[in-house]
C-alpha cells in the first residue's frame, strides 16, 4: 500500500507539522528575559547584536518580522521571531526522524534489503518517537518557544547529521 520512502518522508512531515502546530500554540507573544529581546529587534532593524551576532538568524528573522508587520501589524514582531525559532526546532525534530528511520532500517535489515509492511511501520513509530522526543525535550523546548539562536543552531546540527 505504501511504500517505505512514502511513510518515510510523510512520517518526518508530520512531526514537523505537529511540532509547529504545538510551538505555535505555545510561543511567547513577546520578549522574555534573556537576549531575546535584544535578538528580536535586532531582527527586526537589522541592527548589530552582541558577539557572535549570528547573522543568518537575524536576516531571516528580518523576513519573519517583516511578514507578520504587513499580517498583522508591529505587535506580532517578537512573535514572529519566536515562532522563528519554533520552526526551526521543529526542522529539527523532522530531521531526527529521518535521520533514525535511515539508521533503523540500515541496523535492522542492511543496505540492500527493502522493508516489509511491518518493518516499514515499526521504523516510522520509532522515527516518530525520536522526532518527537527531540522537539519535546527541555532544552531544545525553551529555545524553541523564544527567539534565540539556539533553534537555528540544533536544526543546522541535525540537518548536517
Amino acid at each position: 500500500m505504501f511504500g517505505y520512502q512514502r511513510v518515510k518522508t510523510l512520517t518526518g512531515w508530520l512531526v514537523f507539522a505537529f511540532a509547529t502546530i504545538v510551538y505555535f500554540m505555545s510561543a511567547e507573544s513577546t520578549g522574555s528575559l534573556w537576549d531575546c529581546g535584544e535578538f528580536i529587534s535586532g531582527a527586526d532593524k537589522l541592527m548589530v547584536v552582541h558577539p557572535p551576532g549570528a547573522p543568518l538568524f537575524l536576516l531571516i528573522g528580518r523576513l519573519f518580522t517583516w511578514v507578520a508587520g504587513m499580517i498583522a501589524g508591529a505587535s506580532a514582531k517578537a512573535f514572529a521571531v519566536n515562532m522563528l525559532s519554533g520552526m526551526c526546532t521543529a526542522l529539527a525534530g523532522m530531521f531526527v526522524c529521518w535521520t533514525t528511520m535511515i539508521f533503523g532500517r540500515l541496523a535492522l535489515l542492511g543496505r540492500d534489503e527493502q522493508p516489509d509492511t511491518v518493518h516499514t511501520w515499526l521504523l516510522a513509530g520509532i522515527g516518530a518517537i525520536a522526532g518527537l522526543s527531540t522537539t519535546f525535550i527541555t532544552s531544545n523546548w525553551f529555545s524553541a518557544v523564544e527567539g534565540e539562536v539556539y533553534a537555528m543552531s540544533t536544526m543546522f546540527t541535525f540537518l548536517t547529521l
